[in-house]
């Protein structure tokens, strides 16, 4: 039996350096970790936030009046026309999108400090992830004003029940595809490739 063997005055060839975690990296992660934090405690205010981004949407691309009041326990938002404002609609906890973007601002954080990865690719992941998933949230909300203010409570029970989970479900499955397609593999140096004696090129 025969077995390959280097010669003994060739260069070995270095094993992969691993990319370690740069201080920007570290930083954006304890940052983001301040971010889940603040939208968990803070979550009546970012309801708040989402109800008068919806109300933005509703009368500048609807050309629909609004009217937000803060609830005992939710923001209620009205909507109507020129003969008068419509039943309001509470923004709940479960119909806030804090829920899904704290989770990911988390990952995104743990990745960050604990991982190898280059931070820009990493927050542009998060980025894009969340700005789906809060666009999504303001046209389900704007949807189901317009759909109540047509239909009554009929219109609010299609969207709002079964039209507007599907999408808000369609909407975290796509960001979470979409955060895992832009993030970026582990980051290792790749070795200087042989040349035809067996020593490395430059």
């Amino acid at each position: 039996m025969t077995e390959s063997l280097s010669h003994p005055l060739a260069p070995r060839r270095p094993a992969p350096a691993r990319a370690g975690r740069s201080p920007v990296g570290v930083l954006c992660g304890a940052v983001l970790l301040g971010v889940c934090g603040s939208l968990v405690a803070g979550e009546r205010a970012y309801r708040t936030q989402e109800s008068r981004g919806t109300a933005w949407l509703v009368e500048h691309l609807l050309g629909m009046r609004t009217l937000l009041l803060e609830g005992p326990t939710a923001p209620v938002l009205y909507a109507g026309d020129h003969t008068g404002l419509d039943r309001g609609v509470a923004l709940t906890t479960g119909c806030s999108s804090a829920l899904l973007i704290a989770p990911l601002a988390l990952v995104t954080a743990l990745l960050l400090l604990f991982g190898n990865r280059r931070p820009g690719r990493v927050l542009l992941a998060f980025a894009v992830a969340a700005a789906l998933v809060v666009a999504t949230n303001l046209a389900r909300l704007t949807l189901v004003l317009v759909m109540q203010h047509r239909y009554g409570a009929e219109g609010f029970g299609w969207t709002h029940v079964l039209f507007g989970s599907v999408l808000m479900m369609t909407a975290a499955l796509a960001a979470a595809l979409l955060f895992l397609r832009l993030l970026p593999r582990s980051g290792t140096a790749a070795p200087a490739p042989a040349g035809p004696s067996g020593e490395e090129t430059p």
